[in-house]
């Protein structure tokens, strides 16, 4: 009979007792910390997903940011045009009131001060509105632009556009001409007497005649309340012809006999304008009589075209946008970078070529109320307001559509990502806590045995003693 001792079962037993205590405290630490993954051995692949899931994360927070300080930009810049546009307000009211038949000499000075003053105003507004030393409403976010015509084109302004490859062309063509409304009378001087009604774009007015009026006459009496139409009368080798005072399809005009034979060539008593059709680099513009519009991809202008260019069919000119304007990147996507700009809104900008410009208005200005052109003055104020409203209406078009829009989805976008990281990363309590319990009952099972087998051996060595 032979008696062999060896330690090969303990150490057997050690050694799962080793492997059950790493991994107990592994579990442990996984239950403290509440993660899956630990260390990249945990789940090789998981930590490639994990980190890929953090770093989108990342990249959505930063555009996040950028997101709200792009909108407290435009807060910035829409609140100081909301002033600006209740200053415009201020200048048509006292302008209307000026325009009264009571008015006194001293009350239209008053409106002439307050005029002053709104418009100081609003060049403060223009000067001071920034946004951390970044000025937005003179031009310091608008675009520069090279080889434009103001003999063709007028009030050029550039809404958008990419120059980060270099200046961008814009070709323009007019290919059918701009028209105004008009009617004609040719039969010279009145046999009877007459009375007739001229309709324009501003009004109504009703006007007699004797026998033996002259076609000059009439011409004279309708040009007296040409603001009061919106009809403008021009005699041109014996013919009196009565005209829209601006071009377009929103122009008209038409005549009403009431008494009297006062006979219309073509018996055509009404007309509507024509708008200009243009094309800007091959594509076809939105236009309202000399006003342009065109918008395609990233290249938003407005121009006007000048009467004696725009009033004939074939002209053809050009300009170049050459930098400058607003590049907003919300994320590294080139796509969602929001190309903007904002010419300047002083008063010396507000307006338009044809019918005047806001600084026009102040004291000695071609159209102040010393020179009771009254309506012209509410005019050009009411053209700036529309101004003022269309780059504000763009300004709240970009934040709401664009900006937001993309706020809105990368928020979707992070809970979408932060739940799958969770999926990968975060530990399943119930699941860690089973196995954490049966890791304390191998330990607490192999530490018996471990015992027990020391036990075994110790009473063996003792026979043999």
């Amino acid at each position: 009979m032979s008696l062999t001792l060896n330690n090969m079962g303990m150490l057997r037993v050690l050694n799962t007792l080793s492997q059950t205590s790493a991994a107990l405290d592994a579990s442990n630490l996984r239950l403290t910390m509440a993660k899956r993954i630990l260390s990249a051995s945990d789940d090789p692949a998981g930590v490639i997903a994990a980190e890929n899931l953090k770093s989108s994360i990342a990249q959505i927070d930063a555009a996040a940011k950028n997101g709200q300080r792009i909108n407290s930009v435009i807060d910035t810049a829409d609140g100081a045009m909301a002033q600006i546009s209740s200053l415009l307000g201020t200048i048509q009211t006292s302008a209307l009131a000026a325009a009264g038949s009571s008015a006194t000499a001293e009350e239209r000075a008053a409106y002439q001060a307050e005029i002053d003053a709104a418009i100081d105003a609003i060049d403060t507004l223009v000067n001071t509105t920034a946004f951390e030393n970044i000025r937005l409403l003179d031009g310091g976010i608008g675009y520069t632009t090279s080889g434009i015509d103001t003999a063709e084109l007028a009030d050029v302004r550039v809404h958008s556009a990419d120059t980060g490859g270099g200046s961008v062309s814009v070709a323009v063509e007019v290919v059918a001409a701009a028209e105004k409304a008009v009617i004609s009378y040719s039969d010279g001087a009145l046999t009877d007497n007459v009375t007739f009604s001229v309709t324009g774009n501003n009004g109504t007015e009703e006007f007699s005649f004797s026998t033996g009026a002259a076609i000059s006459d009439i011409e004279t009496a309708v040009n007296a309340v040409s603001d009061a139409t919106g009809v403008v009368a021009e005699v041109d080798g014996g013919t009196l012809y009565f005209r829209s005072q601006n071009y377009g399809s929103s122009q008209s005009v038409s005549i009403s006999v009431t008494d009297g034979t006062f006979q219309m060539d073509g018996s055509a008593t009404s007309d509507t304008g024509v708008d200009a059709t243009v094309t800007i680099n091959g594509q076809t513009a939105t236009s309202d009589g000399l006003s342009v519009y065109f918008s395609s991809g990233s290249t938003s202008v407005r121009f006007t075209l000048q009467e004696s260019f725009g009033n004939v069919g074939g002209g053809s000119s050009a300009f170049s946008i050459t930098g400058g304007g607003a590049n907003w990147q919300l994320n590294a996507n080139p796509i969602n970078k929001i190309h903007f700009g904002l010419s300047s809104l002083n008063s010396s900008g507000l307006g338009n070529d044809s019918l005047g410009y806001l600084s026009s208005l102040k004291s000695g200005g071609a159209n102040a109320l010393s020179t009771g052109n009254y309506q012209q003055a509410v005019n050009i104020a009411s053209a700036a307001s529309l101004q003022v409203a269309t780059d504000r209406a763009r300004l709240g078009a970009v934040q709401s559509y664009t900006i937001n829009a993309t706020l809105n989805s990368l928020a979707e976008g992070k809970i979408a990502k932060s739940n799958a990281l969770s999926s990968i990363e975060d530990l399943d309590y119930a699941s860690e806590t089973a196995n954490n319990n049966r890791l304390q009952l191998l330990m607490q099972v192999g530490t018996s045995v471990l015992a027990s087998l020391n036990q075994n051996m110790t009473s063996i060595l003792s026979l043999l003693r």
